[in-house]
């Protein structure tokens, strides 16, 4: 797995999917539950879940960085306007913002992870960075909206 470029977006497409699906269920079963929206802190999160699982299934995995904003954008996009929780005027809205959410925090988490890995407690690097960059998506989400 370790030459396969694009196994970050698939990872991707999975959580998402999978959290849309659920999503879905949801909706369909308890119409009136209250659903978290897609925000910035919640497209942060999806994204942790799938640089976490793209870190432990295929470490030192490579890239293609310019393919990244371009096929989140993609992704965040279209799979929540093929679930109903985006209309055709404002998904394009959810492509953007999901495309420039993904590439920063695949960038800060890379970068943050690359170099935490170096001490003694390697093996918690990941999740610290992940812990950290959500609550710092929280203060930003908090900031500007």
């Amino acid at each position: 797995m370790k030459n396969n470029k694009y196994f970050l977006n698939t990872l991707l497409v999975g959580v998402l999917f999978a959290v849309m699906a659920v999503f879905m269920v949801l909706r369909a079963v308890q119409p009136p539950a209250v659903l978290p929206p897609l925000n910035i802190p919640n497209m942060v999160l999806v994204s942790l879940v799938a640089l976490l699982l793209e870190h432990y299934l295929a470490p030192g995995n490579d890239r293609c960085y310019i393919c990244i904003p371009v096929l989140a954008a993609l992704i965040f996009g279209l799979l929540p306007l093929m679930a109903g929780f985006a209309c055709q005027h404002t998904f394009w809205k959810f492509g953007l913002v999901g495309g420039v959410v993904f590439t920063v925090t695949t960038f800060l988490f890379t970068s943050m992870t690359d170099r935490l890995l170096s001490g003694p407690k390697a093996s918690a690097a990941p999740f610290a960075s992940a812990a950290g960059l959500y609550l710092a998506a929280q203060c930003f989400a908090g900031i500007i909206l």
